[in-house]
């Protein structure tokens, strides 16, 4: 079966450029030119992926990424943003929402096919499934826990998460989680503190914890290693960062 791509662009000779050349590419494409018909296509077309520009009447697209992630019918449409802002604070709100990559026009062809190639290979006739490992979010910032979601769910990850600390040793042992993703700054309880209750659970504490914070690294992530943390990443974490320290802790567990 066709891979299913969903561009959304407003000007009429890329958007036509694009669709020709991912159809040239075998997948199947729809397109969109503003945010309104965006959120309906993914309604309706269901798509694997959303080719996203930034700037859309309409709607720009980072009220689209937060339309798409309430929609029930487009929250397994992975997002991948193109745009000609290059600047970090673009680049990091998109990954905040949850794209798996982030191109800046005008890009090369080639990026652009290996990075949806990445995004969605070829399921492969007869093979085996793999379980999916389960990864803990723990994380109080609603747009930024949802924005992990969806990009572990782009690894080939199940995914339950917490909103702070006192909830968190509840899903993480109910859920069985094979990784636990860790914010700093929780309510009910600091994350240090938490991570330090969870190598002192006995059913928890071979499970690697991956601390994500916006706090500087040079000076907290001493303090969370000395506690247990398997890795430390400092906000805003890009996904191929975010995939080596996830890849490293599980090793075969991930799946893709």
């Amino acid at each position: 079966m066709k891979r299913k791509i969903l561009i959304v662009e407003d000007d009429a000779d890329l958007r036509r450029a694009l669709l020709t050349r991912l159809k040239a590419h075998g997948y199947d494409v729809v397109v969109a030119a503003d945010g309104a018909a965006a959120v309906s296509a993914a309604r309706t077309e269901r798509p694997d992926l959303v080719l996203l520009d930034l700037g859309l009447p309409v709607g720009d697209g980072f009220s689209v990424m937060q339309r798409l992630r309430n929609l029930q019918a487009g929250a397994r449409a992975q997002i991948l943003v193109m745009s000609a802002r290059d600047s970090e604070r673009d680049r990091a709100r998109a990954l905040e929402l949850g794209a798996i990559a982030y191109l800046v026009k005008p890009f090369d062809n080639a990026l652009l096919l290996a990075t949806l190639d990445t995004a969605l290979p070829p399921a492969e006739a007869g093979s085996p499934e793999q379980p999916r490992p389960t990864l803990l979010v723990v994380e109080d910032d609603a747009d930024t826990r949802r924005g992990f979601e969806l990009r572990l769910r782009s690894f080939g990850c199940d995914v339950v998460t917490a909103e702070d600390a006192s909830t968190a040793l509840t899903v993480a042992r109910r859920s069985k989680v094979d990784l636990i993703l860790l914010d700093l700054g929780l309510p009910g309880g600091d994350g240090i503190q938490l991570l330090e209750r969870i190598r002192k659970n006995p059913a928890l504490d071979g499970t690697p914890v991956v601390v994500v914070s916006a706090r500087d690294a040079l000076v907290h992530e001493p303090r969370a290693r000395e506690a247990g943390a398997a890795a430390y990443l400092q906000k805003p974490i890009d996904n191929e960062k975010l995939r080596a320290a996830i890849t490293e802790a599980l090793g075969p567990k991930l799946v893709s």
